[in-house]
């Protein structure tokens, strides 16, 4: 399981931080502001940029690291055991993951980490809006970038298209949990395939990704609940697994275009003009 976690400090010289236990994993630290440190591993000093703002570290915790801090520091980071990086391809492909190939605690800029830390920031700010298909996804994503581009293997592996007992299969559990409390892991493992290998598998046979296919059957259940014109917003949101009104609000506009009060007044208007029960009022403006 992927660990993330933004890390945080305001004042300077906050000094030696507590050396990381040894295991099998990385952590990718991407670096949100420009600090000061100094880091030695197996006790050797690794040279830091003078601008660290913007950079991603990669640490390999089979290492002895010893930290100390300088300065105030803002990080986003990434725990990466090895067991991740390697069911990214399938047991017994032709490309397997060996190691990282990288300098220990070395600095990198890539652009696709800095691209996915700014993707999650926000949701970091709202955990309760996080759905545990989303931070598979964006896990799932990392790695696959890792092991493709800093990994000791010849070339990425092409994923096939799922089977069609396994796309029903894993379409019925997503439905069945509109609240998103599914993990990618028992997915793939219905699947009987690896997390990478499902995930790529999924979106080459739905052209989208588990997450968002979750969110595309969110909205039609809130289409149907809306239509008999007796539940507020809100109750729509929290019957298909929103957070709240807001964040169904948005997530409904962004994938049909229109807002939820917009979408329910055209496709009621009929019902009510023969008859219907006119809808109570809504608890939040849209």
């Amino acid at each position: 399981m992927v660990g993330i976690a933004r890390i945080r400090c305001d004042t300077d010289g906050l000094g030696p931080l507590d050396t990381p236990a040894i295991e099998d994993a990385f952590l990718i630290s991407h670096h949100l502001s420009h600090f000061h440190s100094e880091i030695k591993v197996d006790g050797k000093p690794v040279a830091r940029p003078r601008d660290i703002a913007g950079l991603t570290t990669i640490h390999d915790f089979r290492h002895d690291i010893a930290c100390h801090m300088h300065t105030a520091f803002d990080t986003l980071t990434f725990h990466l055991p090895r067991v991740v990086l390697e069911t990214i391809f399938p047991d017994g492909g032709p490309e397997q993951f060996e190691d990282l190939d990288i300098e220990p605690s070395g600095c990198v800029a890539d652009p696709t980490i800095a691209a996915m830390a700014a993707a999650v920031l926000p949701a970091l700010a709202m955990p309760e809006r996080i759905s545990l298909l989303f931070l598979d996804h964006v896990s799932c994503a990392l790695a696959t970038h890792v092991v493709a581009a800093h990994g000791r293997l010849s070339a990425v592996r092409a994923g096939g298209a799922l089977a069609p007992w396994q796309e029903r299969r894993a379409k019925e559990m997503i439905a069945a949990r509109l609240d998103g409390e599914i993990r990618l892991a028992d997915l793939a493992a219905e699947c009987r395939l690896s997390v990478g290998h499902f995930a790529r598998a999924f979106r080459q046979t739905t052209d989208t990704s588990p997450h968002q296919w979750l969110l595309q059957r969110r909205v039609e259940h809130a289409k149907t609940l809306m239509r008999d014109g007796t539940r507020t917003l809100a109750d729509v949101a929290l019957a298909c697994g929103f957070a709240d009104q807001s964040h169904f609000s948005r997530t409904f506009r962004r994938l049909t275009g229109v807002t939820p009060r917009a979408w329910r007044h055209r496709h009621t208007a009929a019902g009510t003009r023969a008859g219907a029960v006119p809808r109570p009022a809504d608890s939040l403006p849209v």
